[in-house]
């Protein structure tokens, strides 16, 4: 015990820094000539006595751990946690037994993850993101991975796997960046090109003939004129609706990995669509019957882009309801999600039905729905599936074209796509078709 208590002594001197050495001999001389001296001796001692304590201060301040002993001290990867929250992407950090000592809330918002200590494989499974964390833990490798997850919406995602040594501890840090909006938009100009490039064809060359006959056999015909320049109007509309549809798409689908967050009064979006088309309705000979609760029916969404799917589905059944007809609109509330699709969309018997579009099921999520039925000749039940296809028109199909970009229905399904919500339709030849949606209710607050 007597060697262990001079070792540490010995240690400790030896941390003892020149300048509390040097205060400590002038403290000693000092003392040394007070008592050789009798008049200063009381001075001296006073001064002496501070000197030890300015000495002694110093050793304690500036004992300063020597690189062995804090080699020495294991090193907690936990300390890092913190730096994660200054990163503005989701950034993991895992352990050389990959389980994750740290993250930021942007990760865990995304992986919908709490607990610290679990494995990566319980929030991350994709094998190459695995294996790039193998190979910085073994190798020391940097590595860059691109994937796709599946869900109602795709997304697509960069992670970054880089080596980290803290201590003599080997850790991984994973960033992960959101490729989504890149690679929609990426799309989104080829789809549009190619689309656009398709759908105008048609109505460019009817303008051309026109043009032609205008400049050459009709161009002294005034009644012939007046005919021909009322054609090449509509064709200019056609061409003018096709371009607003397909302009409307491309920017829905720039978001549609985004899901709104704001608030909005489905009814109020209702009655507000139905003042705006009343007009023009009636000018067909064709009524609207609104069945919707007197007070609000508040559903999480864009109220533009809800006005967008009412808008697009009462004039769709207005166009194919007969003078005399009439479009019901019904606002709901439907409960979950099994109730809202039973709600909205199985009401007539020997229908077909067909779900275009379904959110992944939640727990403690409510839906409120808008049908929109119409009494039209109603659509036979193999055409159902690709109603919502671009640019697919059933009296296409059938040799009785009506002039209608076909991109209406596709608009609907996406904007329902970013609220997180399902689109369904049910019809029966004689009776007519209904198209319905449903969206999450919001809260009261």
């Amino acid at each position: 015990m007597a060697i262990d208590r001079l070792s540490v002594a010995r240690w400790r001197l030896d941390r003892i820094p020149a300048a509390a050495w040097a205060t400590g001999a002038l403290a000693l001389a000092a003392a040394l000539f007070a008592f050789a001296t009798s008049v200063p001796a009381a001075v001296l001692m006073v001064l002496a006595g501070g000197a030890c304590y300015v000495a002694a201060r110093e050793a304690r301040r500036f004992i300063i751990t020597s690189r062995s002993e804090a080699a020495a001290e294991p090193a907690d990867l936990a300390e890092l946690a913190p730096l994660l929250e200054a990163l503005p992407d989701p950034a993991l950090l895992v352990d050389g037994e990959t389980r994750m000592v740290g993250s930021n809330a942007a990760a865990r918002r995304q992986m919908q993850f709490e607990a610290r200590g679990q494995f990566l494989t319980s929030v991350l499974r994709h094998p190459d993101v695995l294996e790039a964390v193998q190979a910085a833990m073994r190798d020391g490798e940097t590595r860059a991975v691109e994937y796709e997850t599946a869900g109602q919406v795709e997304r697509h995602t960069r992670c970054y796997v880089a080596p980290l040594h803290w201590g003599a501890a080997r850790a991984a840090m994973l960033v992960f960046h959101d490729q989504t909006a890149r690679i929609s938009t990426e799309r989104m100009r080829a789809d549009f090109l190619a689309n656009a490039s398709h759908e105008l064809r048609t109505p460019l060359a009817s303008l051309t003939l026109l043009i032609e006959t205008l400049a050459g056999p009709a161009r002294d015909n005034a009644a012939d004129r007046d005919r021909f320049l009322a054609m090449m109007q509509v064709q200019a509309g056609r061409m003018r609706r096709l371009i607003d549809d397909l302009l409307s798409l491309s920017r829905i689908e720039l978001d549609e990995h985004v899901p709104p967050s704001d608030r909005a009064d489905l009814a109020g979006v209702a009655r507000e669509v139905i003042d705006v088309l009343g007009p023009v309705v009636a000018e067909r000979n064709v009524r609207i019957e609104l069945i919707a609760p007197d007070g609000p029916v508040t559903v999480v969404g864009e109220r533009f882009q809800l006005a967008q799917v009412v808008q697009n589905l009462v004039d769709n059944a207005a166009k194919y309801t007969p003078p005399g007809g009439e479009v019901v609109v019904e606002v709901a509330q439907g409960g979950d999600r099994d109730d809202a699709i039973a709600r909205a969309g199985r009401r007539w018997e020997g229908a077909g039905r067909v779900v275009i579009l379904t959110p992944a099921a939640a727990a403690n999520l409510s839906y409120a729905y808008v049908r929109v039925e119409d009494s039209g000749p109603g659509i036979e039940q193999h055409f159902l599936p690709r109603l919502a296809e671009r640019f697919f028109r059933v009296e296409r199909e059938l040799g009785n074209e009506r002039g209608g970009t076909g991109l209406g229905l596709a608009i609907v399904k996406h904007i329902v796509n970013r609220h997180r919500g399902g689109f369904l339709v049910e019809s029966r030849p004689g009776r007519g078709s209904a198209f319905a949606v449903y969206v999450e209710s919001a809260e009261e607050d």
